[in-house]
């Protein structure tokens, strides 16, 4: 088992008390339907952090580290409370944490006159990928070269493809839509995936597929599949439901753990 090293343990017990207080206060080619499910009420003004301009594009920030952690929503976009609510908590423990909006002012909105299969048509992740990539630049010209990603449905489209490049150290892919076994076996860096048991996205036998792929190619990977939960279930939970909180909070601190374990030695 490897060791984890001091500041890294600092960081996760801080993660996981934030956690913990949270916890009491409370198809592969197209975009399903679960995709859609249970949308956030979006808030601009939302967290601890704030709004600046990365790679030409608009990203909400929060932290002071020279480790950067490189989050990418789903198709509903930067704003969403707890997703900024994850960012505040990584920054907390000790990174540079940046959510970009990979959609322009434009996220998808539910029951609206498009469907989200013409929304894509204008968001494609391909655009992601490219914009990803921008800001990752940026970070480095920033002084930021150790960067980690972490993509949620939409976003892990973007983050799988991103690891196939040098422009991050780690990577986890949360409920991924879209993700192909082409786009796993291109991969890079050590990555991780936490995928929900009532998701058609990553069926079993899909992921295992993934695990004997990034095996063979010697990648440092895990793969775990949390029961009873549905696609979108780490940032897209009713706080009312403390059932879904805790599988929430229990996937996001696995998130943090994976991601400091490669980003911890570099400074």
């Amino acid at each position: 088992m490897a060791k984890i090293a001091p500041g890294s343990v600092l960081g996760l017990a801080f993660f996981v008390t934030l956690s913990s207080f949270v916890f009491l206060s409370l198809g592969q080619e197209k975009l399903g339907r679960h995709c859609s499910e249970n949308p956030p009420s979006l808030n601009p003004n939302y967290g601890f952090g704030f709004v600046k301009d990365i790679g030409g594009l608009k990203a909400y920030v929060s932290g002071h580290s020279k480790r950067g952690i490189l989050l990418v929503s789903d198709i509903f976009g930067y704003e969403a409370p707890h997703l900024r609510d994850i960012a505040d908590r990584v920054a907390l423990a000790g990174f540079y944490t940046v959510v970009p909006d990979f959609f322009y002012g434009d996220p998808y909105v539910q029951n609206s006159s498009r469907t989200i299969e013409e929304w894509s048509k204008n968001h494609g992740t391909d655009k992601g990928f490219k914009d990803a990539k921008k800001v990752t630049a940026a970070l480095r010209k920033e002084g930021i070269h150790a960067v980690g990603a972490a993509g949620f449905c939409w976003g892990g489209k973007v983050v799988a493809q991103l690891a196939s490049t040098n422009f991050t150290k780690a990577t986890v892919l949360l409920h991924p839509s879209r993700v192909t076994l082409d786009d796993i076996k291109a991969v890079k860096v050590p990555i991780s995936i936490l995928a929900a048991e009532l998701d058609n996205g990553t069926p079993p036998e899909l992921l295992k597929q993934f695990e004997e792929a990034l095996t063979a190619n010697k990648i440092a990977n895990r793969i775990k599949i949390f029961s009873k939960v549905q696609h979108g279930w780490t940032v897209r939970y009713n706080d009312s439901d403390a059932t879904a909180v805790k599988a929430a909070i229990e996937a996001q601190i696995d998130m943090f753990i994976w991601l400091s374990k490669y980003l911890r030695w570099h400074l």
